[in-house]
């Protein structure tokens, strides 16, 4: 009985340690947080197929070398979370001869008056650490505050045979969240949920923050934006809860996941 004991202590204990290097950064040059979900366990020890579903930020340059990783991803579906000022400035680059189909899901978008405002803030003598922070959390929260817009990405999720890449701009916020919400379909612990967000910070010390002169933005404050912190997700998820009574109701009512439908999901994305 102890030896069974022990083999299985042992067991989870590897199965865990085993977790957190599951997920494999895609090592793209020019789009550092750019990695696969293939390889996370949920909590009935199924993990997500090869091959199947990635995140990340803008891709616009792309090195030879990060094209030839690339074509090997055979994706077949990329959601850009951006709104249009973020395309124009850095236009996905699809390399030649992919057929690859873009769907639209722009989240965040903010009017004149709101973007005054960001700017006003950023651009303070007095900004610090903590004004980074409160800007992150409110942005966080009015995720879920509209939710609605992230349909067309659970549309693709839901669709049969399909490779999907999911991104934002830096590939931690609105990405980050739809995420974490994917993981909660395919029954991922809360704890790794938070493991797959908080791997965005791994990209901070590669990302080229000089390209964010182009929002009018100094890099030494810009670089305050570029991390993520376990409050930020949790201000989504609460304000979420807060309006809706749980995830699963959220994931009913804006993008029709049922039961059903999350085993469907599922059967998609895991493997035993």
């Amino acid at each position: 009985m102890k030896t069974q004991t022990l083999l299985r202590t042992t067991a989870v204990f590897l199965m865990i340690a085993f977790q957190s290097q599951a997920q494999k950064n895609m090592e793209i040059e020019n789009s550092p947080n750019f990695r696969s979900l293939s390889g996370i366990h949920n909590k009935n020890g199924k993990k997500i197929k090869e091959d199947i579903i990635f995140r990340s930020g803008n891709f616009s340059k792309l090195t030879e070398n990060d094209i030839k990783k690339f074509d090997a991803l055979n994706i077949t579906t990329i959601v850009d979370f951006r709104n249009d000022d973020e395309i124009k400035k850095d236009p996905d680059f699809i390399p030649t001869g992919e057929k690859i189909v873009t769907t639209r899901a722009n989240i965040g978008s903010i009017n004149g008056k709101e973007m005054g405002q960001f700017m006003k803030i950023m651009m303070s003598p007095t900004f610090n650490e903590a004004q980074a922070d409160s800007l992150m959390v409110a942005a966080n929260a009015g995720f879920a505050e509209n939710a609605k817009d992230f349909k067309p990405f659970f549309d693709e999720v839901k669709k049969k045979e399909t490779v999907v890449l999911f991104h934002c701009t830096a590939g931690k916020d609105r990405t980050g969240f739809a995420s974490s919400l994917l993981l909660h379909i395919l029954d991922v612990s809360d704890e790794e949920i938070m493991k797959d967000y908080l791997r965005s910070n791994e990209a901070i010390a590669k990302t080229d923050l000089s390209k964010y002169k182009a929002y009018g933005i100094p890099e030494e404050r810009m670089a305050k934006l570029m991390g993520v912190k376990q409050a930020y997700l949790e201000s989504a998820w609460n304000t979420a809860i807060k309006k809706y009574g749980s995830i699963d109701k959220m994931l009913l009512v804006e993008y029709g996941i049922d039961k059903k439908v999350k085993k469907q999901i599922q059967k998609k994305y895991l493997v035993k």
